[in-house]
């Protein structure tokens, strides 16, 4: 049976066991993975390695990233990445209706 050591809001920690999902993909953690890296990588597929909540970055509702592509994003943001990619967004106009 599969076991997973989870640490409690505040201190102490504990261990629960059955089929719970895998185990968070941070390689000192055995806590539950409860969510998946939202981190594009190729062709519209995601990291979707498993995260327990405290190794997780929320970066949108409902999105977060692993630690390894947290530390990516937040060097990607820092460097003005965001800004010059907002930059190249072109406004939709949608089709001209003039009846």
């Amino acid at each position: 049976m599969t076991c997973y050591k989870l640490t409690k809001k505040g201190s102490g920690e504990f261990f629960l066991c059955g089929d719970l999902g895998p185990h968070c993909g941070d390689s000192n953690c055995t806590d539950v993975g409860e969510n998946l890296c939202d981190y594009p990588v190729v062709n519209d597929l995601t990291c979707d390695r498993p995260i327990c909540h405290p190794h997780s970055f929320e970066v949108a509702p409902n999105m977060h990233y692993c630690p390894a592509h947290t530390t990516m994003w937040k060097e990607f943001k820092d460097s003005g990445g965001v800004k010059k990619e907002l930059e190249n967004v072109v406004p939709y106009k949608g089709e001209d209706n003039d009846s």
